[in-house]
C-alpha cells in the first residue's frame, strides 16, 4: 500500500488498529495512522455518509482567479490521463474543479468533489485536501490509505497553496484519479503546480505593495502630521509616527483605519488609544482596480493638543470609557489589568448600537459571517430594555404568526429581530413593513434590527439593501475580528469559560500572540471552533502554540523586511522608467531628491 510518499520510510514498525483497520506505525504509514486517529477522534465513520454541502464559498476569490489558469494548463498537459484537478480554500471547501474527460468527471461527481462541498479531514477523514490542511504539507494518498471507504478506489495528490508573504495556507491544489492511474509523479506535479500559483499570488502582492508605497510617498510629501499606510502584511509609517506611538498604539490605529476604509473612501474619527489618550485620524482608502488594498492615515494627537492649550491632562477619553463600557468588566486583559479591555472600533460600534436601541430606531446591522452582529443587538436590548421580548423573524415567516406572537406578548415591550435578512427577496420587505406597522400600532414596539451578513455584492443584493434601508434607516457595520484583535484576550477568556464550564483552561501568551497575527476569516465563530478543538484535545490544561492548527502557528514574518524590499523595488523601477534621471524619478515617486539619494545609498542602488 502506498501512503504519503513525501514521508521517509522507517525501519522498524508496529501495527495499530484504527476504525477496524490496521496501519503500521513508522515512516509513511505512521503519517497515515496519525491522520486516521484524527479522523476517528472527529467522529468520521469509515463507512461514511454524504459529503456535507456548505454552499457559501467564494468561487470568484483571488485564489480562484490565479489558480484557474494553472488548472487549465494541468488539464492540457495531462489530457491522456483520466484526472480531476480541484482547488479548495483554507477550510477544505472546494472552490473550482476541471476534468480531463467526462468519464472521470462523472466518477468524481459521485464523491462530491465539487464547488461548495467540504473535504475537511474532520468531515471526511484522510484525503488529499483536508489532510494537507491538518499537516501543513503535501500528501499523496492512494487507495486504502483513505479513512473513508468511499474514497479507496481513488488516488489523491494534494499540496498547500501558501500566501508567499505571510506563509499562511490560502488553499489546497488536489489531483484525483483512479488508483490504477496513480503514479508518484503526480505528487511532484501537484507541488510544482501549487508553487506556480504561489508565484502568481506573489506578483499580485508585489503590485499592491508598490501601490501602497507610492501612496505613502505622495501622502508623506503633503503633510507634516504623523502618518502611516497599511495593507495586508505591510505597515509603512513616518519616523514621527514611530516616535509618538508605540507598536500596540499603531496596531490599534491601523485596525480602526482599515475598518473605516472598507466603509468609505475618506473618513475622520476620534479613537481612544487608552483611557488617557485620544487621537483623531483622517483616513484615505487606497485601491487597486475595484479592490481595497490598504489605507493611508494622518494622525492628530488630541491628548498633546489639549495639554498644550489648557495645561491639564486630557480626561475626556477616560470619562467616555466609563460611560460607554460595552460589556461586563469580568473579561480582563491577560497582559495588564489597566490596559484597554476593548478595541476602539468595538467601543465605537457598541456605542452606536446602544444609541440606536435607546432611541428606539429601526437599524440595519451588517457585517461578515461570525462577527457577533446578533449578539451585539441582544446585549444592548437586554441592558436597556431588560423586560422586552425579542421576537425573531426568519426568512419565509408567516405574517399572521408574527402578529399573533406580538399580540400575545405578556411583557408589554417588543423588539423585532429580523435574522438572515440577506436571504430575503425584495418583495418580502413588504411583509416586514406590515409587521413593523402592526407592532407600532399596538404601542409596544421599542425598536427593531435587520441582521445582514455581507456577501459578494450583486445587483439583487444591492436592490434588497436599498429596500431594507427604506425601513431600517440607520446602518451599523460590525467590524471583522481582524480589525479588533485587541479584543482577543477578552473573547478568548469568555469563550473558554463558556465551553469549559469552570474556566480552568487558559491560553499561553505566546499562543495569544499568534492569535493576534492570524486574520480569522471565520471571525468569532472560527475562534470558538479553534478553542473548542484545543480543549477537546487538552482539557483542563494550558493551550500552547504547539496545540494550535498549522494555519495559526506558522512562523510569523516581519513587515519591515517586506517594506524594505518593496521600497527598494519601487525606487529601482522608477529609475528605470526615467532612464536613470534621479530628478524625474524622485518626482514620480513623490519624494524629495535628498530622500531619494539617502534611500539609494541605504539600499545600495
Amino acid at each position: 500500500m502506498m501512503g504519503i510518499v513525501d514521508d521517509t520510510d522507517g525501519g522498524d514498525r508496529k501495527r495499530v488498529n484504527v476504525g477496524g483497520r490496521d496501519a503500521r506505525v513508522g515512516g509513511t504509514d505512521e503519517f497515515v495512522a496519525a491522520s486516521w486517529l484524527r479522523s476517528q477522534a472527529a467522529g468520521v465513520s469509515p463507512e461514511g455518509g454524504d459529503i456535507r454541502y456548505i454552499g457559501d464559498v467564494d468561487v470568484a476569490s483571488r485564489l480562484v482567479h490565479y489558480a484557474q489558469p494553472v488548472l487549465e494548463k494541468l488539464i492540457e498537459y495531462t489530457e491522456d490521463v483520466p484526472l480531476s484537478v480541484a482547488v479548495s480554500d483554507n477550510k477544505g471547501r472546494v472552490l473550482s474543479r476541471l476534468d480531463t474527460n467526462s468519464a472521470i468527471g462523472a466518477l468524481v461527481d459521485t464523491i462530491s468533489l465539487s464547488p461548495g462541498f467540504s473535504y475537511a479531514e474532520s468531515e471526511v477523514g484522510t484525503n488529499g485536501v483536508g489532510t494537507v490542511l491538518e499537516s501543513g504539507r503535501s500528501v499523496h494518498i492512494v487507495g486504502a490509505a483513505h479513512f473513508h471507504e468511499r474514497f479507496q478506489k481513488y488516488s489523491c495528490s494534494g499540496a498547500p497553496i501558501r500566501d508567499p508573504l505571510s506563509g499562511h495556507i490560502e488553499g489546497v491544489l488536489d489531483l484525483t484519479c483512479l488508483v490504477e492511474h496513480s503514479t508518484p509523479l503526480l505528487h511532484s506535479f501537484v507541488r510544482s503546480a501549487a508553487s506556480t500559483i504561489e508565484t502568481a499570488l506573489l506578483h499580485d502582492r508585489e503590485l499592491n505593495q508598490r501601490i501602497l508605497f507610492t501612496a505613502f510617498s505622495k501622502m508623506e510629501a503633503k503633510t507634516r502630521a504623523p502618518m502611516l499606510v497599511a495593507g495586508k502584511n505591510v505597515l509603512i509609517s513616518t519616523s514621527k509616527a514611530q516616535k509618538i506611538f508605540d507598536a500596540d498604539e499603531q496596531r490599534t490605529i491601523v485596525q480602526h483605519a482599515l475598518y473605516l476604509a472598507e466603509r468609505a473612501p475618506r473618513a475622520t474619527e476620534e479613537i481612544e488609544l487608552s483611557p488617557q489618550r485620544v487621537v483623531k485620524i483622517r483616513t484615505t482608502r487606497i485601491s487597486s482596480g475595484r479592490s481595497v488594498i490598504g489605507v493611508g492615515v494622518a494622525i492628530i494627537d488630541l491628548t498633546r493638543i489639549d495639554a498644550a492649550v489648557h495645561g491639564v491632562a486630557f480626561e475626556k477619553a477616560n470619562q467616555e470609557n466609563e460611560i460607554n463600557r460595552p460589556l461586563a468588566s469580568s473579561g480582563r486583559n491577560y497582559r495588564s489589568e489597566v490596559r484597554n479591555e476593548f478595541s476602539s472600533v468595538w467601543k465605537s460600534v457598541t456605542s452606536l448600537s446602544r444609541e440606536a436601541v435607546e432611541r428606539k430606531e429601526n437599524v440595519l446591522v451588517t457585517g461578515e459571517s461570525g462577527v457577533g452582529k446578533e449578539e451585539l443587538i441582544r446585549e444592548a436590548v437586554g441592558e436597556i430594555y431588560p423586560n422586552a421580548t425579542i421576537v425573531k423573524i426568519e426568512p419565509g415567516f408567516d405574517v399572521n404568526e408574527i402578529k399573533a406572537e406580538i399580540y400575545s406578548n405578556d411583557s408589554g415591550s417588543v423588539y423585532l429581530l429580523l435574522r438572515h435578512s440577506e436571504r430575503l427577496k425584495t418583495e418580502d420587505v413588504i411583509s416586514v413593513e406590515t409587521v413593523l406597522s402592526y407592532a407600532s400600532s399596538h404601542g409596544n414596539l421599542v425598536g427593531s434590527a435587520a441582521i445582514v451578513t455581507e456577501m459578494e455584492s450583486s445587483e439583487s443584493e444591492d436592490g434588497l439593501h436599498r429596500s431594507l434601508r427604506s425601513l431600517f434607516g440607520r446602518s451599523i457595520q460590525v467590524p471583522p475580528l481582524r480589525h479588533r484583535t485587541n479584543d482577543l484576550p477578552y473573547l478568548v477568556r469568555k469563550i473558554l469559560n463558556e465551553i469549559s464550564g469552570n474556566g480552568a483552561s487558559e491560553v499561553s501568551s505566546e499562543a495569544l500572540e499568534r492569535f493576534s497575527m492570524y486574520p480569522w476569516p471565520g471571525n468569532i465563530t472560527e475562534l470558538r471552533q479553534v478553542l473548542s478543538k484545543c480543549i477537546s484535545n487538552k482539557p483542563m490544561r494550558e493551550i500552547r502554540v504547539g496545540d494550535l492548527p498549522a494555519s495559526i502557528c506558522l512562523p510569523l514574518i516581519h513587515s519591515s523586511g517586506i517594506l524594505e524590499y518593496v521600497e527598494r523595488e519601487a525606487i529601482v523601477k522608477s529609475l528605470e522608467e526615467n532612464d536613470g534621471n534621479r530628478v524625474r524619478a524622485a518626482k514620480s515617486l513623490g519624494i524629495a531628491r535628498s530622500s531619494l539619494y539617502r534611500k539609494m545609498k541605504m539600499y545600495k542602488i
